[in-house]
């Protein structure tokens, strides 16, 4: 890629003085409050991740009209998971149609119409049906979410949004196991729809992306978003940056139009703006038709292909190193630790550990960089599965109170430590896939992520039947050591990086450490 035609373009830095007679803390509020915004779709989001555990902690074996058996808690603990690709494979293509702010505004629809399936739910079959509709519209978020972090916000502050993001993330979980310590799963399903309404609401007051708008053609819009996200300034103040926006939008073009099938005819490429940011006479060059094959054609090029191969292996590391697998059926587990707590508030020390682990991977990241944190979480989790294994193997039935606190410490540990790990590559999501492919590759990711979720989720109660409880912990800490090898080996340095030197270590013209 030539330099000053690149995907930093869309986040230039303040200290190259773009946004000029603006206070630091009003260049960045606005940045901060367009990514509460996606925020709030987390939170929409990891409430309905979280929500199986409550209800199967509440049916599972119970007495009562509806109960669950054990493959019907499986499959309501997975189901959601496996609708999740759907939905994300589908997401990169309509992101690009709708935009991202207005596809986020109409995903609460079906939240909403989820929940409130959920709370009247007569029967099983209903419970799954409401599932189904939540998995596939947490499938929609992952796109519009990772795509507008990454281009409204700014690189030095990039790392430290996406990493709200992961706050938001373990939020979620931490307020629904509370509600569901304290009160009936169907009043739970009845708070939680409150949710999308309040982030319909929140979304409408922020702006579109500036880039897609500028690869809309609406320039004018795209000018006054800008305007807003870089404190709510003058189009004279981010003249500059939006002059590389222009001149970023009009190579991506070309390029697309200098790759036509060989028997299709090149279209003429009309200036759609100057680089002062106006109108010209000439029309917006027409899309190609083929438009759509030459993305998906971009996949297998390297600058998406190889951080497509880092980024999806990942995810199943994480998926399959401990929390992950067992979080619809903690209250069961922690029952099988004989935990010296009730079971349910032990589900709400972990949640609240992962918040504490977010917020350290948010005051961490900048200084520590990812590639650290992951190796380092990782050996962690490894060491506290190995651990739990070893004590489930050791310690008899009826252990000294004391040393059942033993688990839950282990327990903590783990919640910190994989909140902080399970977090970094949803942030690689928003700066490694070149713009072109961002949404696409984003949608094909996520779906990976929760293929591994569910399958994950879905394997749990037969891996311990298979390997007994000490036995699925052992496997889940192998796991996490070959984890630990893999990204040892393949995982490059990101954080601090221009989207440009990104995009160049993936195409081998730096190495990992960035030098030329």
């Amino acid at each position: 890629m030539e330099r000053g035609n690149t995907d930093d373009s869309m986040t230039t830095a303040h200290s190259q003085g773009q946004v000029k007679g603006v206070s630091r803390f009003r260049e960045v509020l606005p940045q901060v409050l367009a990514s509460v915004a996606c925020n709030f779709v987390l939170l929409d989001l990891n409430l309905s991740l979280a929500y199986p555990t409550i209800v199967i902690a509440q049916l599972h074996q119970k007495a009562g009209p509806l109960s669950l058996n054990d493959v019907q808690a499986s499959w309501l603990g997975s189901i959601a998971y496996i609708c999740q690709p759907f939905g994300s494979l589908s997401s990169g293509m309509l992101v690009e149609w709708l935009g991202r702010k207005r596809f986020m505004m109409l995903l609460n629809v079906p939240f909403l119409l989820g929940w409130l399936l959920m709370c009247t739910a007569p029967n099983y079959v209903v419970l799954c049906v409401a599932s189904v509709i939540v998995g596939v519209t947490i499938g929609l978020t992952e796109a519009p979410i990772n795509s507008y972090i990454g281009e409204v916000c700014q690189p030095e502050i990039r790392g430290m949004m996406t990493a709200c993001a992961g706050t938001a993330y373990q939020t979620g979980f931490f307020l629904e196991y509370l509600l569901g310590t304290v009160t009936h799963w169907r009043t739970v399903a009845f708070i939680n729809a409150v949710f999308p309404v309040v982030t319909a609401v929140y979304l409408s007051q922020v702006p579109e992306s500036p880039i897609w708008l500028l690869s809309k053609g609406r320039n004018r819009d795209a000018e006054k978003a800008l305007c807003w996200l870089r404190g709510w300034v003058k189009p004279a103040a981010v003249k500059e940056e939006f002059s590389q926006l222009i001149r970023y939008n009009e190579e991506t073009m070309r390029k697309a139009a200098l790759r036509p099938p060989p028997d299709v005819e090149q279209p003429e490429a009309n200036a759609l703006l100057d680089l002062e940011g106006h109108k010209t006479n000439s029309k917006a060059p027409a899309k190609p038709r083929w438009e759509s094959l030459d993305r998906v054609r971009d996949l297998f090029r390297l600058p998406t292909l190889r951080p497509l191969s880092i980024v999806i292996p990942f995810f199943f590391f994480v998926h399959w190193s401990g929390i992950t697998s067992i979080r619809p059926y903690m209250v069961h587990v922690f029952e099988g630790f004989r935990v010296p707590i009730d079971p349910k508030w032990a589900t709400v020390v972990m949640a609240g550990t992962g918040i504490l682990g977010s917020l350290c991977l948010l005051l961490l990241i900048h200084s520590a960089g990812k590639r650290f944190l992951s190796l380092c979480g990782t050996a962690v989790c490894c060491a506290a599965c190995v651990l739990l294994g070893l004590y489930a193997f050791l310690v008899p039935e009826v252990a000294d109170p004391a040393t059942r606190w033993l688990p839950l410490a282990l327990f903590i540990v783990l919640a910190f430590t994989q909140s902080i790990v399970s977090q970094i590559p949803w942030t690689l999501l928003c700066e490694v896939f070149p713009f072109r492919t961002r949404g696409l590759a984003s949608g094909i990711t996520a779906a990976a992520c929760y293929i591994f979720l569910f399958l994950a989720s879905k394997t749990y109660l037969d891996i311990e039947s298979g390997l007994l409880l000490h036995g699925a912990f052992w496997f889940y800490g192998c796991v996490s050591f070959v984890g630990f090898l893999f990204l040892y080996f393949r995982l490059l340095e990101t954080e601090g990086k221009t989207l440009e030197e990104i995009e160049n270590q993936f195409t081998g013209k730096v190495n990992a450490r960035g030098s030329e």
